[in-house]
């Protein structure tokens, strides 16, 4: 009598057991919904991609792990781009007297982003290029370093543009600056936890001469800041300029 309720009671929890499983099993289904802007930018973090991305979670939650971007020009010229951080509006709140509405916005590291099922997310994020962050960093190590060597040996900050590493990084500003005028395809891959190959999705925009030119004033920017972040603190910060582009309707 008690192994036959034994079994009842075992057989009682399988309908949840074979539940858990198949939602262990089922994986997640991801919708990527690109803005149709795109913000683009160079400073002294290099390239830069800036742009709205709303996902949708299918049949299960889903954690993003990564977001990357392939950014490849009509001539094949690629380049890849890392997401940095990624901003999100909390609430709006209403001002007084019709004064318009005010948006909490919350802005942090691009870590992860948990998704839970049918759920949308909207985010902008920030994409920087790779190979220019990694030897930015580098450059400005040396720099650092460089600087500490002047100070302790009681010699004028200004003698850092005699030395290799700052040239060197004034260089990457100057030969770091590639966005050019024509086509270009950004292959948007979205990593998840529990998917082996990243959910994707295909956009195309085109630059124009002037959006080139415009940003291409920056690379002056980025000596005047390198210049007052090593040399003479009492520049001002650089306004940086920026170009709004519409992606290409598919």
């Amino acid at each position: 009598m008690f192994k036959i309720l034994a079994i009842l009671g075992a057989m009682a929890w399988l309908p949840q057991l074979i539940i858990f499983i198949k939602n262990q099993m089922t994986k997640p289904n991801l919708k990527i919904i690109p803005e149709n802007q795109l913000e683009i930018g160079y400073t002294t973090y290099g390239p830069i991609i800036n742009t709205s991305i709303a996902l949708v979670a299918e049949k299960r939650k889903a954690l993003i792990e990564k977001i990357e971007i392939e950014l490849t020009h009509e001539n094949n010229d690629t380049q890849k781009f890392k997401w940095k951080w990624f901003e999100e509006t909390l609430h709006v709140v209403d001002l007084p007297d019709s004064a318009g509405s005010l948006p909490t916005r919350k802005n942090q590291s691009a870590i992860a982003i948990n998704i839970l099922k049918d759920e949308l997310s909207e985010k902008k994020i920030g994409f920087q290029q790779k190979t220019f962050q990694t030897e930015h960093k580098k450059l400005m190590q040396n720099t650092i370093e460089d600087a500490i060597n002047l100070s302790q040996a009681n010699k004028p900050l200004e003698d850092l543009h005699a030395s290799k590493s700052f040239n060197e990084l004034k260089d990457l500003f100057q030969n770091g600056f590639n966005w050019k005028v024509g086509k270009y395809t950004i292959l948007i891959k979205v990593y998840e936890n529990s998917t082996k190959l990243p959910f994707t999705k295909n956009i195309t925009f085109k630059m124009t001469s002037l959006d080139v030119k415009t940003l291409k004033l920056n690379i002056a920017k980025c000596h005047s800041e390198i210049e007052k972040t090593f040399i003479n603190s009492e520049l001002e910060y650089p306004t940086w300029n920026w170009t709004n582009i519409m992606i290409d309707d598919n």
